[in-house]
This record gives C-alpha cells, structure tokens and sequence, in this order.
C-alpha cells in the first residue's frame, strides 16, 4: 500500500487504499496507481497513466482499444 485516503462517495464516507499496480497492454508493461477499498466490490484502476493514451470504449461492438496519443 501506498496511500489511504478519507473519500465521500455516492455511497457515503470510506477510507481508499492506494497500492501501485502492473498492467500489460498490447505487450507494453505499465505501472499505475490502482485503488481499492471495502466500498468498492472490484478493484478500480486509476486513471493518470490515461494522460498519455486514448481509451475508446465501443459498448455495442464489445471493443476496448487504447492508442497511443
């Protein structure tokens, strides 16, 4: 763990862990700050490493694709 921190989500006041996180993306490692906490059923990815990519998600077509920027 890196971090915690005293959020207030839409579902009330919760403390977030913050732990560093690997991702492999079209054969490229990445590490990212990855946020979890007993409010949250699953784990949710931070978004900074998104700074430098474009993520389009086509619900429909079940397609996810990351580009770079």
């Amino acid at each position: 763990m890196i971090d915690r921190l005293d959020m207030l989500t839409a579902m009330g006041e919760t403390t977030l862990e913050t732990y560093l996180g690997k991702v492999v993306l079209d054969g490229e490692e990445f590490t990212i700050p990855v946020v979890a906490g007993s409010a949250f059923r699953e784990i949710i990815i931070g978004l900074p490493w998104l700074r430098s990519r474009r993520l389009v998600v086509d619900m429909p077509a079940g397609v996810l694709t990351l580009e770079r920027s």
